[in-house]
């Protein structure tokens, strides 16, 4: 059986699943840009006021993953506020990801982005820190791949055209940053300090 027959019955069996919303593919394989080992991103968009029941979705990672345990998956909340949890599976050698998505935060940050309001949090796994509109973004980009109903398709006709105020916003807040970022790693670096060298060039390309 090939992966994406095991990706679409994995999709069938979480659409089965209590408070389950929406199923989406995102990451590089929603934009075309992957290559034959890009993991599959599949994230879960529940409603907070209907919870994920996280039971069965757990007996489902167990028994798709190819070593079966039983503790594949966080709680909510489980990788922090803004990547809140999911699990790291792998189906016949393919890492395939779950990721939790509340769908009354993601409306929120939608509304927000669209108003010009756009913050930054830390987050593992997120050197630069977690851009609320990264949320905006993967609801643009991803490719719906079973709902139950509108919520997730409406929420993507709320990303184009792009919105000027979001783009003005996020000039205004990380422009600046750039060469501030690169005059703090040519002082580091004519002491010597190489990481602290680094990690400002990092931040300051990033913010681009």
């Amino acid at each position: 059986m090939d992966i994406q027959t095991r990706i679409d019955e994995l999709v069938t069996a979480l659409a089965a699943v209590r408070g389950v919303n929406a199923v989406v593919l995102g990451g590089s394989r929603a934009r075309g840009s992957h290559t034959p080992t890009s993991d599959y991103d599949l994230c879960l968009y529940y409603d907070p006021a209907e919870p994920l029941d996280l039971d069965a979705l757990g007996a489902i990672a167990a028994t798709v993953d190819d070593t079966h345990r039983a503790d594949l998956l966080t709680p909510l909340g489980g990788w922090g506020p803004w990547i809140n949890g999911g699990g790291w599976l792998t189906i016949d050698g393919a890492a395939v990801d779950l990721l939790y998505r509340d769908l009354a935060k993601v409306d929120a940050i939608v509304a927000a982005c669209r108003r010009g309001e756009v913050e930054i949090a830390y987050q593992p796994g997120h050197p630069f820190g977690f851009v609320s509109s990264i949320y905006m973004a993967e609801v643009a980009l991803c490719r719906i791949l079973w709902t139950d109903n509108g919520r997730v398709a409406a929420l993507k006709a709320m990303t184009h055209p792009y919105p000027p105020a979001l783009k003005q916003a996020l000039i205004d807040k990380f422009g600046w940053e750039v060469g501030f970022s690169l005059q703090i790693a040519r002082k580091s670096a004519g002491r010597g300090d190489v990481t602290y060298a680094a990690g400002a060039a990092f931040r300051g390309v990033a913010c681009l």
